[in-house]
């Protein structure tokens, strides 16, 4: 097989069914060393041990693993050489297979009958697929360490095929050894027998995937391959010889799909391609790989580490149109992402680059993929399994808006009859029974009989349902917590009890941000209570007020310290921003981030920020601004740290940093001898806050007052002293210093001890560690123009990329800042606090199309859990926020009512009303008003319309759905059979679409909204003439009466008028209640 390189190296699992063992090739050191599997393996749990290793590996471009010789691995190298290695026994033994013309050997590959394929690089008049006899190694000793000193291999191949090609990949068929598929370079693909060699190929198919060959092991009629350069990929049927017995099917696929004659499915896009395409040695898929277990099953690897699982199956084919020996078409079922993260910056030690299939003892247990990750570290993934999602299809899952007075589980089981709950809950139980057993080594279990004891066994509930209501580690304090921030709160101290945690503080800000989410998120063995709180956590935030009081929304997420501290910067802005303060003529820069300001960034809608008719400023004017708005501020003057040309911008970002953040409060705190007892970070903490804006002396005070709680601060105070003392000496060196081992819990101490031994503030700025306020405020007080813009701009695309929600410091509510929340929203879901930041700016200063999308997610949101009032209130106070100069940008909701036909489905709207022409009557129909009601309909006729549409919709988008035949041929009956149709359609009576019209009253059987032959409106009874314009209806049977008759006839029945109805249309549910 032909490979991409990876210093992580390859791994293959034994082809032989026999032997559960794989190798490992590190090509930077060049070993190979085989491992053999002893137990369990699972995502996250695979044990192993190693057997053997050999150590003298020449640089390969290509190996193969023989089916038939446990130990026997050929490797490929550039000058053609093809080496034999005994990899079994520690003896570093090889063997070589000579090359007359020296050339790239592109790929190698055994046959399970002692031949070996070696494809090679074009030369000149000499052939490039060489098939080696190599059949007398198979006789080896297994006992015996290395080859038999006297084995000999032949000179020469038995079998040379593909004269001045050049032969990109070969593979041979295992339940027919001599036949191969070659890819050639250029040409496409050629299968060859080799016991007929005469005749040339046996079939040729042109294509350009002529790469990664892969043979279904499980149907060896159908073989993958792929290109180059494409994410694409082509599944082959080697049964395409003759054209002659092909099925109709088949055909139609050829003539009207563009199918290559061969294939069996084509794919395009099988992986995703990078975003942002960077030139690259390696193709686009790295390898395929077909599943020895299960028929169709093919994994496809991009260079981008991601690993893709197609599951595909034979396309349907009636009896009658099959053709013996023709070429059949497939599709895909199903695909899945085995690493779903697979594209996460900060996870690129765990990108994937090499997989092979695992090969199971038993088509019972799930298919699985052994992967190496870039960090040389083994695992192993599954295939979700399909066999047990369908018992959840059954599950009634409750909305979360019911079961929660009472207390019950809104995720509880259905119940079934005892006869059919083994049958359904079948799959499920074995899947559960083979979810945590050891599947190689001695302690593997029995498969079979494992299976047999899960489904005799007896079924409960508690087997289908795992709950921990009781014993609860968190029941204390999760009961006792009021609020969603203590109760997520008390869930994390939970379910850190009895485990060590590793040290977070070596960790980024993200990191341990990610975490905390990522945790919450996967938390597992929650009662009912408990998991309702982690999974509604948006909607009871909503209900305990999280919208746009500021300060209540960070109490709300207390606990969460990063989201806490975006809502405090958010109510610092809010609060520099009242009044105009943040206004000088004719700038508007409220809400807006340090990289926005520094940049001169007016965002998408620059009018907005400007006054009326005024355009931009220059730099210049800038500076003007901003230095009148920082003296309305009060904001301090820059001391002399760094030469600037943009004094006043840095002032500004100065303060955009500290924002909401009181530092002079903290400092008085911590030199006062009545405040409380803290820990050491806040002390550090409140020094670094000191010695970032250059009060050295300061910092000294906090941590001498600080030593007498904490002793170990006294020496950092000291050091602190002595290089206050030697500030002025220009001669001073740097010490050495390592930052991982300065300090491994604080990073304000590591970041004091940095300034200590370095002074380079470039490092702390860099800490990741750190805050990002705290790093921003030391890069725009320390840095030069130049090196703070670079700066800003790193982390500002770092922000885009990893979607840390920290980076609003630096862009402020602004269209950056869409641009994080949506990779933030697509990491953890939450459109609840993106809309809430998104709402406070968009759209009066962000025109992004995704502003929208997020807002109506979250209103969505609340609509599905039924919290109509909350809803209600976000619309107000949002709309309420986006006023500009007096007048709200959002616009106004849509009309919330329509009219549908209830036999076209055709809604009464203008955008949904054909225009008739003068063939089909001639009338243009029009609203009226914005109410959603036709203008040429009565007032009767509209209120029955309603009535017998007994539908509303809740947006404005209209959608229409084509009549039936049945619908349209009425249609043109009632069209050319009644005069009158288009009065009808005019007075509101027809549907103008379909032309049927409103239903009749189950009494009288009269048209509802057309004149009554009763003539009720003579009559001498006030309340007969104002009831008999209005018609009723039954929501349970659906039939209308006019009002009036229904009275008349409820007034003595409960069922329904109509004969065939048993409806009750008359029953009240709670007959105590009186609704009068």
């Amino acid at each position: 097989m032909a490979m991409d390189r990876s210093d992580s190296g390859l791994i293959k699992w034994s082809p032989n069914a026999a032997h559960d063992s794989f190798f490992h090739i590190n090509l930077q050191h060049r070993v190979v060393q085989l491992y053999e599997p002893t137990g369990l393996a699972q995502p996250g749990r695979f044990e192993y041990r190693k057997l053997a290793k050999h150590d003298d590996l020449p640089p390969l471009t290509t190996y193969d693993w023989s089916p038939t010789v446990p130990g026997l691995v050929a490797v490929g190298t550039s000058t053609g050489v093809v080496n034999l290695l005994r990899v079994d026994d520690n003896s570093n033994a090889y063997l070589e297979l000579g090359l007359r013309l020296s050339r790239v050997c592109q790929a190698v590959a055994f046959n399970t009958a002692g031949k070996l394929a070696v494809a090679l690089d074009r030369v000149r008049n000499d052939t490039c697929l060489h098939i080696w006899d190599v059949s007398r190694l198979s006789g080896t000793d297994a006992t015996v360490s290395g080859f038999p000193t006297d084995i000999e291999l032949p000179s020469d191949p038995v079998d040379r095929l593909e004269l001045n090609a050049s032969v990109s990949s070969v593979r041979f068929f295992e339940d027919n050894p001599n036949v191969l598929v070659a890819g050639i370079k250029g040409q496409g693909l050629r299968i060859h027998d080799l016991r007929d060699q005469g005749q040339g190929p046996v079939a040729q198919f042109q294509t350009k995937c002529c790469n990664n060959l892969a043979i279904d092991y499980a149907d060896q009629n159908y073989f993958a391959s792929s290109a180059l350069d494409q994410p694409g990929v082509m599944v082959w049927d080697r049964r395409a010889i003759s054209r002659h017995s092909v099925s109709p099917s088949y055909t139609d696929a050829l003539e009207q799909d563009g199918l290559p004659w061969g294939g069996a499915l084509r794919l395009d896009r099988a992986v995703q391609t990078e975003a942002y395409p960077v030139e690259s040695k390696n193709s686009f898929i790295r390898a395929l790989r077909f599943s020895r277990d299960q028929a169709g099953m093919l994994a496809v690897l991009s260079r981008t580490g991601q690993l893709r699982v197609l599951s595909t199956r034979h396309e349907h084919v009636d009896a009658d149109a099959r053709v013996d020996g023709s070429p059949e078409l497939l599709e895909v079922i199903r695909s899945y992402e085995m690493d779903p993260v697979y594209a996460e910056p900060n996870r690129k030690n765990d990108k994937i680059v090499s997989f092979d299939w695992i090969t199971m003892s038993s088509p019972v247990l799930q298919p699985r993929v052994l992967v190496l990750r870039a960090s040389g570290a083994f695992d192993v993934l599954q295939k979700p399994s399909y066999t047990s999602e369908y018992p959840f299809q059954l599950v009634p899952w409750q909305p979360p808006h019911r079961g929660r007075a009472d207390g019950t589980d809104y995720q509880e089981l259905m119940t079934f009859e005892p006869s059919q709950a083994r049958d359904i809950f079948g799959p499920l139980l074995t899947e559960q029974a083979l979810s945590d057993i050891p599947v190689f080594g001695p302690q593997k279990v029995n498969i079979k009989s494992l299976v047999e004891k899960a489904l005799t066994s007896s079924l409960s509930e508690d087997r289908l349902v795992a709950e921990v209501s009781k014993g609860s580690h968190s029941s204390v304090l999760f009961e006792g917590a009021s609020s969603i921030a203590d109760k997520l709160k008390a869930l994390r101290l939970a379910s850190k009890q009895g485990k060590d945690e590793p040290d977070e503080a070596l960790l980024s800000q993200l990191e341990r941000h990610e975490k905390l989410l990522a945790d919450t998120r996967d938390m597992a063995h929650l009662s009912s209570k408990e998991r309702f709180a982690v999974d509604h956590t948006m909607l009871i935030r909503a209900q305990e007020g999280y919208r746009f009081d500021f300060t209540k929304n960070q109490k709300i997420v207390a606990d969460d310290p990063w989201l806490h501290d975006v809502w405090v910067w958010v109510a610092g802005a809010e609060g520099a921003a009242a009044d105009g303060g943040m206004m000088s003529h004719p700038l508007d820069i409220g809400y807006m981030g340090v990289h926005t300001v520094w940049t001169n960034d007016l965002g998408s809608k620059p009018q907005m920020r400007l006054s009326e008719n005024a355009s931009p400023p220059d730099d210049v004017g800038w500076e003007r601004c901003l230095n009148t708005i920082n003296k309305k501020l009060g904001i301090p003057k820059l001391d002399g740290v760094v030469e600037t040309k943009r004094r006043h911008h840095r002032e500004m970002c100065l303060e955009l940093c500290v924002l909401g953040r009181s530092f002079r409060e903290d400092f008085m705190q911590s030199l006062s001898s009545s405040s409380p007892r803290r820990e050491s970070t806040w002390y550090t903490m409140v020094a670094a806050h000191a010695i970032f804006r250059g009060d050295t002396k300061g910092a000294v005070q906090v941590l001498k007052k600080a030593s007498s709680e904490h002793p170990e601060l006294l020496f950092v105070s000291l050091a602190l002293q002595l290089i206050g003392k030697a500030g002025d000496d220009e001669t001073k060196t740097a010490l050495d210093f390592d930052e991982r081992v300065a300090c491994k819990t604080d990073p304000y101490l590591r970041a004091i001890s940095a300034i200590i031994a370095t002074g380079d503030w470039a490092a702390i700025a860099d800490q990741k560690s750190l805050p990002l306020r705290d790093r921003c405020f030391v890069a725009v007080r320390y840095f030069s123009d130049d090196a703070l813009t670079d700066w800003l701009d790193r982390e500002v695309s770092a922000a885009i990329e990893t979607g840390d929600i920290e980076g609003i410091i630096l862009t402020g509510i602004t269209d950056s800042l869409v641009d994080i929340l949506a990779r933030y929203v697509q990491k953890f879901n939450d459109t609840q606090t993106a809309t809430l930041l998104l709402s406070t700016c968009a759209p009066r200063f962000i025109d992004d199309i995704r502003t929208n999308a997020m807002r109506n997610a979250y209103r969505f949101y609340l609509q599905r859990h039924r919290a109509f009032f909350f809803r209600a209130k976000f619309d107000v106070e949002s709309t309420l926020r986006s006023k500009h100069h007096g007048r709200p940008t959002v616009p106004p909701p849509a009309r919330q009512i329509g009219l549908r036909c209830v036999y076209c489905d055709v809604e009464f709207k203008t955008e949904s009303l054909p225009v008739r022409g003068p063939t089909n009557g001639g009338v243009v129909l029009s609203t009226r008003g914005g109410s959603g009601i036709p203008s040429f309909m009565t007032a009767a006729a509209a209120a029955a319309a309603a009535a017998a549409s007994t539908t509303s919709t809740t947006s404005t988008t209209t959608t229409t759905t084509n009549p039936t035949p049945r619908t349209e041929a009425r249609a043109h009956q009632q069209h050319d059979a009644n005069p009158y149709t288009e009065k009808m359609v005019a007075s509101g009576i027809s549907c103008p679409h379909c032309k049927q019209h409103l239903p009749r009253c189950v009494v009288c059987l009269e048209v509802v909204g057309m004149p009554r032959s009763d003539r009720p409106e003579q009559s001498r009874d006030p309340e007969v003439r104002r009831t008999a314009r209005f018609p009723t209806f039954c929501v349970a049977c659906g039939h209308v009466l006019h009002l009036d008759h229904a009275r008349q006839w409820f007034a003595r029945h409960r069922e329904c008028p109509v004969p065939e109805c048993r409806c009750l249309c008359n029953t009240r549910v709670n007959e105590e209640l009186d609704y009068a």
